[in-house]
């Protein structure tokens, strides 16, 4: 693959950002090195000074010259996934306060260098982060006030410049403006994280997810300090707790296949491809498109599945419009799964050909099992369908858990 993954063009001049609620995890500890919170494939020598020198930017406001050092710093090492993974967040970021037709470029070139990091590190955890926001929409979380924001925004320079002390003023100071904001408390524990007093950091980490229980990041981090201390049990729980907070955030489920394999508990990845969706025509009427349109060639078993699950699902929008009703996004998605699941079935035991996949054969055995319903929440989670995934979570205290053992499966 040619290496031009990032934009020469100057970007357009704007009001300098802030960056409100570090959306996009790992970005400053990816920069520093420090354990437990680095990409699949690091960056080294040369360029690991250059990755320091773009963050530094980044919190100057420098984006162009900061995109330009990560371009740098990739050239520095071409095997390494950090640089590639870390611009794709910035220009994401960059591309969230942009007039649309600004926006496009920066989108379009986030979506795919995080591609490629991940092509050089399938487990980078900011590219798929970054693929995950780009795709679904982020975790809902509490916004800062304007002062909490601006002190936050201080302390990410500070921090960039690896000013822990000062940094930390400010993360505090953001904290008691926002006694809602919980991102202060993350942050002000990433400052001791990094400096390896992990039991100052896991204060503040487990202040975090007090305040804001469903803000996976400050799980995953929580999980990061207890597993410096070694303390693996108390790593995996918080883990699980971060997974029931937002499922769709790939570095949680990272560190719990890493956590689980240092036990002799591997988890084995669904990869799970719909392959399929449907959408309005010209003409108003609904139509099922597959994603790949060189399947429309190969008549298979697999097809046919997916197939029948864009039919299900023009069916039941059909029969929602005719009724006056509409299925929330879940429920839509879980009935559609179980008809075409159901029709396929039903073809294979009058001696169909079955479907070969292995995700979409787990996804037969999930029907069989009565577990249909948690393998969508869990490993096919949309930001769209957390009602759903509050009220099975409220009525399973213990499904995420249970569910994870008894299949040994992630995302």
């Amino acid at each position: 693959m040619a290496q031009a993954h990032f934009p020469s063009a100057f970007i357009p001049p704007m009001t300098p950002l802030r960056i409100l609620a570090r959306a996009l995890p790992f970005a400053a500890l990816l920069a520093l090195g420090a354990p437990l919170a680095h990409a699949s494939v690091e960056c080294g020598g040369a360029c690991h000074d250059l990755i320091e020198k773009a963050r530094a930017l980044e919190g100057q406001g420098k984006y162009q010259d900061a995109i330009n050092t990560y371009k740098a710093a990739e050239q520095a090492d071409r095997q390494a996934s950090q640089p590639v993974s870390m611009a794709a967040a910035l220009m994401l970021r960059l591309s969230a306060n942009m007039k649309p037709e600004q926006a496009k470029p920066l989108y379009d070139m986030a979506r795919a260098g995080a591609r490629y990091a991940l092509e050089l590190a399938p487990n980078d955890p900011l590219a798929l982060e970054t693929l995950r926001l780009i795709d679904d929409a982020p975790t809902p979380l509490h916004a800062p006030t304007p002062e909490a924001a601006r002190l936050l925004n201080e302390g990410e320079a500070e921090y960039a410049q690896r000013h822990f002390k000062e940094a930390l003023q400010k993360y505090e100071a953001a904290a008691q403006a926002d006694p809602q904001y919980a991102m202060a408390w993350v942050d002000a524990g990433d400052c001791y994280y990094v400096q390896k007093d992990y039991a100052q950091a896991e204060i503040r980490f487990r202040r975090a997810t007090e305040i804001e229980p469903r803000n996976a990041q400050a799980w995953r981090f929580l999980s990061d300090a207890l597993r410096a201390q070694g303390r693996d049990a108390d790593a995996e729980t918080a883990l699980l707790s971060g997974i029931a907070a937002d499922p769709s955030q790939q570095p949680d489920w990272n560190k719990l296949a890493s956590l689980r394999a240092k036990h002799s508990q591997p988890l084995k990845a669904l990869a799970l491809r719909r392959g399929v969706h449907v959408q309005t025509g010209p003409d108003g009427k609904l139509a099922v498109q597959l994603e790949s349109p060189s399947e429309h060639d190969t008549a298979t078993p697999d097809l046919a599945l997916r197939m029948a699950l864009g039919i299900s699902e023009v069916k039941l929008r059909g029969d929602d419009k005719a009724a006056g009703t509409s299925r929330s996004p879940y429920a839509l998605e879980l009935a559609a799964w179980r008809m075409a699941l159901t029709a396929i079935g039903e073809t294979q035991a009058k001696g169909g050909q079955a479907v070969t996949e292995p995700a979409l054969l787990q996804m037969q055995a999930f029907a069989r099992d009565g577990q249909l319903e948690p393998a969508i929440l869990l490993l096919a989670f949309r930001q769209a369908y957390r009602p759903d995934l509050e009220a099975w979570e409220a009525a399973h205290p213990d499904g995420v858990k249970a569910f994870i053992d008894r299949y040994g499966l992630r995302p």
